[in-house]
Parts: C-alpha cells; structure tokens; sequence
C-alpha cells in the first residue's frame, strides 16, 4: 500500500491558474495585428487604385499629344508626324526646354569621357515658296538630340518679330542651339513657320513637319560630313544643312568690344565646311560701340568639331574707295578642355575672342 501511496503522490498535478492581464494582453496583441493587417491591406487597395488612376491619366495625356501631332498636311495631301512621338507622353513633357547647358566640363576633368559624335546646323532656308516672296515668317525651330531628347530653339518668333524673307537665297537666323548636339541615334528637328498676312492677327502655316538626322548611318570613313534634307510641307519646300562629325568636342564662344565701334559681320565656322555662320550682322543686331568694354550680343554661340580641326572667325567690315569689303580672320586649336583668347583689330575696333572648350557627354546628369 504504501508503494501505491508513493505513486500517487508522484503522479500529482499542479492546478491551472488563469491569468487574465496576460490573456488580455494575448488579445490586445492579436487585435492590433490584425488591424495592422487590414490597414496595410487597405493601404495596398488604395495605392493600386491610385496607380490604375495615374495609368489611366498616363494613357490620356499620352493619346492626346499623339493626336496633336499627327496633320493633314495639303501639300502630300497625306496624314505626318509633326513633331518627335518616340516618347510616352504621359510622363514625358513634349514641350519643356533642355536644362542641359554648355561648358559642362570646362573647368574640370572626368575619367572615362570620350569624345561624341555630334552635327552642326549650318543653315535653314526657304527655297520654294507656293505663296511667293517676299514674306514674313515666323515661328518655331526645335531640335532634340541623344542627351535627353528635350526642346532646343534654334528659331523662335512671334507674329510682332517676323523676319521678313525678301528670296529663296535668304537663310533664317536661327540663334540655337545653346549646346553642342549629341548624334547618338537621332536629331530631330521641329519645323513649325508661319507667315504674317498684313494686319491678320492670325498668320498662315506655310511649313510643318519633323526631319531626323540618323547617328547609326553616319559615313565612319568619314571624318566630317555636310549633308541637307527638304521638308516639303504645307505650302513650302524648307532646306536644312547639316554637318556632322564624329568624335569632336564643344566650343562656346565669347566675343568681347575692347575699343572702337565695330561695323559690319563676324562668322564662325569649321575650317574647311561651308557656309560658314553668320553669328553678328550690324546691320540686322545693331551697331556696337565700346560703352563698358561690351560683350557683343551674338546670334549663336556654340559649335562642336574635332580635335584636328580649326575654329575660324571672320570679320568682314565694308571699305571704302576701291576696296569693297575688308577681311581679317582668326583661328583657334581645339582641345579637350579650357579656355583660349585672342585679340584682334579690325579697323577701328580691337575686340577680343574668347573660345571655351568643353568634352560632350551622352548623359543628361554631371557626373
């Protein structure tokens, strides 16, 4: 009996004690998570619809800027592109301005850039007119390059500041690009001009439509290459020139009144491609006097060329007597990087040429 006493005493059970705070506890914890749970479920429906919302939004900015620019044009009597479409529209703004700027790598060197290859625009002209010559036109020129395929003016007039067209040999005065234009896959150029009809508030389309210069085709045996393309449109057929080079670098250039008054034009152009640029006409820009040792205000300012090439400035000043017109140039080596000056006189005036040059890169960021 007293082995079975033993057993039992062994086989003895502690009583179950229930504590309530700690039960309550076990359910706070619970409830909370499953709040939490149905908050972050909800948060998740929310930002799914928000983002169906932000597709759907999406899609109809894009569809409507793919509808704005898609014309009937008269001339091909035929529906065109008339401005750049390869983009989605719902994020991208078809109209904002590159923030890009020149000179980025003036003053300092980046391991691992290289050199682009990059065109010039040499000129813009309307060589045939269906509503004849003279007019005044006006309107846009816009290109977009490789870096980030935003708006570039390289012609930009209201109907109050046409520029009258007198022949079919006139250029536009295009005042852009305001940086070097990076040829990886394509330039696109915007034609968009009109002409102002008398006291007409509203002025006629004479050209629209979009031209693209192809970077995958260029000639690699080829170190420079000038080329032109028509846009026939509207009720005009527009000739754009264009050089492209490959491996080149950016020049901005600064023209500086130290002495005198300077009367007549200076152009800029790469030794050995024509037509060399007017960037200054007196008597289109004004007269310039040397008030405060003046910066001269100049229709443009960039171009890009490579490295064993030569950056020419001519200043034709008109002359008396027999002598018509006289000529004084001056040239610049590019390089990678820097800044060069030069000062030159030019009958009455002495002026200072200042070049800064600059790698291109394909990367709208700074490194």
């Amino acid at each position: 009996m007293a082995c079975v006493e033993e057993e039992e005493d062994d086989c003895f059970v502690e009583p179950f004690f229930y504590d309530e705070a700690s039960d309550l506890a076990m359910r706070a914890r619970a409830l909370e998570m499953t709040r939490r749970e149905e908050e972050e479920k909800a948060r998740q429906e929310e930002e799914k619809a928000r983002k169906a919302e932000e597709r759907r939004r999406r899609g109809l900015d894009h569809k409507r800027v793919m509808a704005s620019i898609v014309e009937y044009d008269p001339k091909t009597k035929r529906k065109v592109y008339t401005r750049y479409s390869f983009n989605d529209f719902g994020v991208f703004d078809i109209n904002e301005e590159s923030p890009i700027p020149p000179m980025r790598y003036t003053k300092r060197y980046v391991h691992g850039l290289k050199l682009q290859d990059t065109a010039n625009i040499l000129s813009v002209k309307i060589v045939s007119s269906d509503k004849g010559f003279p007019i005044n036109v006006y309107g846009t020129i816009i290109a977009r390059d490789s870096i980030d395929h935003k708006c570039m003016y390289l012609f930009n007039r209201t109907g109050d500041n046409c520029q009258p067209i007198k022949s079919m040999d006139e250029n536009l005065i295009l005042t852009g690009p305001g940086r070097g234009l990076v040829l990886l896959d394509f330039i696109y150029l915007e034609i968009d001009l009109k002409i102002k009809l008398g006291e007409e508030p509203l002025g006629e389309q004479i050209s629209k439509g979009l031209l693209m210069i192809d970077g995958r085709v260029l000639p690699r045996d080829k170190k420079v290459a000038v080329a032109h393309q028509m846009l026939e449109s509207w009720f005009s057929i527009v000739e754009v020139r264009y050089a492209t080079l490959l491996n080149a670098a950016e020049s901005t250039f600064e023209i500086k009144l130290l002495e005198g008054r300077f009367y007549g034009k200076i152009m800029a152009g790469i030794e050995g491609i024509e037509p060399r640029i007017v960037i200054y006409n007196s008597d289109e820009d004004g007269v310039m006097s040397c008030e405060d040792r003046a910066v001269i205000t100049l229709r443009r300012r960039v171009m890009t060329l490579r490295l064993n090439g030569m950056l020419t400035f001519g200043f034709a000043v008109p002359g008396g007597g027999a002598v018509a017109t006289r000529q004084w140039n001056v040239e610049f080596t590019p390089r990678h990087r820097g800044e060069d000056k030069k000062d030159i006189s030019c009958g009455t005036a002495k002026l200072q040429v200042k070049v800064f040059w600059s790698m291109l890169d394909y990367r709208p960021y700074i490194l």
